[in-house]
């Protein structure tokens, strides 16, 4: 089912996580014991991120040779695996970074034949110590230009000329962001992106995290006076540790109300940090579904007892 038919059949807030592929090196497992610890409290979907590849160099038959390689576990196997486990939908990341036209159609029909009919469009994060994302192999500079694919496909124009006996008809998420991307220009120039993404035939936002309500209400506002009228899930993921405050504000350009954050860092007993970090999640939870969000997406790490706390209390 897609996202936005679980939006019309459901009367109460939907609730949804996201979990990151393991590595080829470790077990699948890993994101079971996550799933299960989470799927008694019936998250409506599962979002599956992905990475784009590493880049090394390693000597091969005595030469320095430049290796391409993905460290992390296909998407395509882990949200089969996922769906066919748990009997839930779940909802691939596809990126622009690191992937041509012709990779990415191959995926998504991959994904159309396990059934699986629900992506979120993401540019990618630029490589790692470079200052722009470029990359000769990646089709699309920004995610519209990947949204408008997947929409083509939808439409049945493909690449590779295949005619499918089960056509694509993807449910399209994409991202926003309450406090701007960290290379926009500002918050409106940002807003503009996402609505010609949603115009390219975006059905629903996800948001990348943040911890300030009245923020994100502003945002919010904004995108709606701009014309974005599709769904939009709070994205959220729990601070419960200290050494996080700082930096999560670093590495995610986000704003962290400083009452919380004075708290958080003044305390040193390990649980006590957890007990202080759900209490302030769940409160932002709250204030959210009153607000009339349609539900809330968490991004999933480590043993998820921290979100599963939030969503007991919350839901």
């Amino acid at each position: 089912m897609q996202v936005t038919e679980y939006l019309k059949s459901s009367s109460e807030p939907l609730f949804s996580i996201e979990v990151t592929p393991p590595l080829k090196t470790k077990s699948i497992s890993q994101i079971f014991k996550v799933i299960d610890r989470l799927v008694p409290y019936n998250p409506a979907f599962v979002n599956v991120t992905y990475h784009r590849e590493t880049i090394s160099e390693q000597m091969i038959d005595n030469k320095l040779k430049t290796i391409t390689y993905q460290k992390h576990a296909s998407i395509v196997g882990v949200c089969g695996a996922i769906r066919y486990k748990y009997n839930i939908e779940v909802v691939p990341h596809i990126l622009c970074g690191g992937f041509d036209k012709f990779e990415t159609e191959d995926a998504l029909f991959d994904l159309c034949f396990l059934g699986i009919d629900n992506v979120l469009a993401l540019r990618g994060d630029k490589p790692k110590g470079d200052k722009k994302f470029i990359n000769e192999k990646s089709a699309f500079p920004h995610a519209i230009g990947l949204v408008e694919h997947i929409t083509e496909m939808n439409d049945h124009h493909y690449i590779h000329q295949l005619s499918p006996k089960v056509s694509p008809a993807f449910c399209i998420g994409v991202a926003g962001y309450p406090e701007k991307h960290k290379e926009a220009a500002s918050l409106e120039t940002d807003i503009n992106w996402l609505k010609k993404k949603v115009d390219a035939g975006a059905s629903y936002i996800v948001t990348q995290m943040f911890y300030d309500f009245d923020k994100f209400v502003e945002w919010e506002q904004k995108c709606r006076q701009a014309g974005i009228t599709v769904p939009i899930f709070p994205g959220l993921r729990p601070i419960t540790k200290s050494k996080q405050v700082r930096r999560y504000e670093e590495t995610f350009n986000v704003s962290i109300p400083e009452d919380f954050k004075k708290r958080m860092l003044s305390i040193h007993d390990k649980q006590k940090a957890f007990e202080c970090g759900v209490d302030f999640m769940s409160d932002l939870c709250r204030k959210l579904l009153d607000y009339g969000m349609p539900g809330l997406h968490f991004f999933v790490f480590g043993n998820a007892k921290d979100v599963e706390e939030i969503v007991k209390r919350v839901y």
